[in-house]
């Protein structure tokens, strides 16, 4: 999770770092035995997963050996999380969604709605338990969302995510 919230079961989803349309390489190219392995995923709140789905951010490691957020897409850096559309327009989170959000924040949730993509770029990812998910598969995320960027010219093309030291230029 990127936030220690506890955000409501209908918001939080998983998603595969690699993902389960390419199953049939994941033996191959990835060393991964089962697609449904735990760390091949991460519980992102929706937003979030979106986002993460759609190459517009990643998590690298810093210099500490800490997964945090990189966002790549600066066209979404000032959209409140809770605000983001997809590609047909739609917000991402659903009205009923919305009502469930809002009526946890006065409640259990401790999320300000408030928060924008700007506010989480740099934000650690936290985690309950020592499994931490597959390196590798974050790194391909990483090196797409990366190669997106700078295609459409969001960072400048001597931007480098290493396996090594993700996120530092080389």
């Amino acid at each position: 999770m990127l936030f220690d919230i506890a955000f409501p079961q209908s918001l939080v989803f998983a998603t595969h770092l690699f993902r389960r349309s390419n199953e049939y390489l994941a033996s191959v190219l990835m060393h991964i035995s089962d697609i449904d392995d735990v760390k091949n995923g991460l519980l992102l709140f929706q937003p979030l997963k979106h986002a993460f789905d759609h190459f517009q951010l990643s998590f690298l490691l810093d210099d500490t050996d800490i997964l945090r957020l990189k966002l790549f897409d600066p066209t979404i850096r000032d959209i409140h999380l809770i605000d983001l559309k997809g590609p047909n327009g739609n917000k991402v989170l659903r009205a009923e969604q919305m009502k469930v959000l809002l009526n946890s924040t006065r409640k259990r949730c401790h999320f300000d709605t408030q928060t924008t993509y700007s506010d989480v770029d740099g934000s650690a990812l936290t985690f309950t338990g020592l499994e931490r998910p597959f390196d590798h598969c974050l790194f391909l995320q990483a090196r797409l969302a990366r190669d997106l960027a700078v295609e459409k010219h969001w960072i400048d093309a001597w931007y480098n995510v290493s396996p090594i030291s993700v996120g530092y230029v080389s």
